[in-house]
């Protein structure tokens, strides 16, 4: 049996998924003192810009009139990954993993048009003020879904015995990812889409507060009745 150790991250927002692996290294055991999950939970950045609807910045996502501002939220997240890989034959391989360092991040990036009404600017600040809700517990979750993933074996294939390991590497990583997003980025996402039902995307004379708590409510009784009993 070998130990590998390999990182990844990814990230998912409004633009989807993005993916990246860098190359495997040696792993160690975890001393009697060091826990096999550690988890740090980054602050959110937030990037605000106001923006001429003639000349739109890179990377804004595009509008649909009459839309005149938009919250990009983007939640990511990135592992160290330690596991131990046995060869079942040529082809095959078992992962276990070992220990995980995970790190959460959340990237907000705020577009306005020039001179935004207050109303507009607090909408968007809206959108920012749900991604945070749903963050706020990052480094429990990710911590939760690193300790069910300790001891636990993922089984590869491939070309040969490397392609199996980066195979049964490849589904430890989707079920991190899986995981995660579930318990936080969806959640988020179904947040937002009843926010701007609630305030027809920011026309609605409410108190952006009140339509906060009201989509984050909703958004919960939603996923409630959805749970299989």
């Amino acid at each position: 049996m070998i130990h590998r150790r390999a990182l990844l991250a990814f990230a998912a927002g409004l633009a989807g998924l993005t993916l990246l692996r860098a190359a495997p290294g040696h792993a160690q055991r975890p001393s009697a003192s060091r826990s096999a999950v550690r988890v740090t939970r980054e602050e959110p950045i937030v990037e605000r810009m106001d923006f001429d609807p003639q000349r739109p910045p890179r990377g804004m996502p595009a509008l649909t009139p009459p839309e005149s501002g938009v919250c990009k939220t983007t939640f990511e997240l990135s592992a160290g990954v330690s596991y131990s890989a046995e060869r079942l034959s040529p082809t095959t391989a078992r992962i276990y993993v070992d220990e995980l360092d995970i790190v959460t991040r959340l990237r907000f990036d705020i577009f306005t048009i020039e001179n935004a009404p207050p109303k507009l600017r607090a909408h968007e600040e809206g959108h920012r003020a749900i991604g945070e809700h749903y963050y706020e517990d990052a480094a429990r979750i990710a911590g939760e879904i690193g300790r069910r993933l300790i001891g636990a074996t993922f089984e590869g294939r491939g070309a040969d015995a490397a392609a199996a390991q980066r195979d049964g590497f490849n589904k430890v990583v989707a079920e991190i990812e899986r995981a995660y997003m579930a318990r936080v980025r969806i959640p988020s996402a179904a947040a937002n889409e009843r926010f701007d039902e609630i305030t027809n995307h920011g026309l609605n004379p409410i108190d952006e507060a009140e339509a906060v708590a009201l989509a984050v409510a909703g958004a919960a009784g939603q996923a409630r009745s959805s749970t299989p009993h």
